[in-house]
């Protein structure tokens, strides 16, 4: 699986993915908040057919460029039936939080749902879906474990993790599911939702909230 990533052209948008099975060029693409030129050229120059959008959780950064995805990529959406109202509402998605008033949103419904356990395949690769609630309830990681990889969207960051002052974050659950991603065997390579790639073995050791919530 090659993974690709995608900088948003804004810099209050989250980091984008597009994972390309190798042997059949099918793959998916995390979280199209800013899908925009980037994106359009990094899926082009792939060569890729993306099979599905996967979204880690709604907020506005994450999910604001659905809309122009689906029509690009001709592909279907999913996201946890948790976070699904983010995808029409300003508050769940942050928009009205952060005073975002110069950009639409526009109503989106999942085409299907991602619960714990799913199992995502496109071509020969494969993404296991962990329900992570705590900075959203709806969040979730994705986590390929054949090539030892995570996406993490905003429940873990390169020495850090994600906010839970926002509308339904919870810090007993941001801990919970941090615990359960520092006990996964061996080591993998994180790639959050904002910032730089780090990897488990790091954040097991150096992460400031991992470290505080021992």
């Amino acid at each position: 699986m090659k993974v690709i990533g995608i900088t948003p052209e804004y810099s209050a948008f989250a980091n984008s993915y597009l994972l390309v099975d190798e042997d059949t060029l099918e793959a998916v693409y995390i979280d199209p908040g800013c899908f925009l030129e980037n994106a359009m050229n990094a899926v082009k120059n792939s060569g890729a057919k993306v099979k599905y959008i996967l979204m880690t959780h709604g907020h506005f950064d994450h999910i604001l460029g659905l809309s122009e995805a689906k029509k690009f990529l001709g592909a279907e959406a999913g996201i946890h039936p948790a976070d699904e109202r983010c995808l029409s509402s300003r508050y769940y998605s942050l928009m009205e939080t952060f005073e975002v008033n110069d950009l639409e949103l526009i109503p989106q419904k999942a085409d299907f749902y991602l619960n714990e356990g799913d199992l995502i395949e496109f071509g020969n690769s494969s993404l296991r879906v962990m329900h992570t609630p705590g900075h959203t309830p709806g969040g979730v990681c994705f986590i390929g474990e054949k090539d030892r990889v995570i996406f993490s969207g905003d429940t873990l960051f390169h020495s850090t993790a994600g906010r839970t002052d926002c509308a339904g974050g919870s810090y007993d659950e941001l801990c919970l599911s941090l615990r359960r991603l520092i006990a996964l065997e061996g080591n993998y390579t994180v790639y959050p939702g904002h910032n730089i790639p780090t990897d488990l073995e790091h954040e097991r050791r150096r992460n400031f909230v991992i470290r505080r919530m021992k």
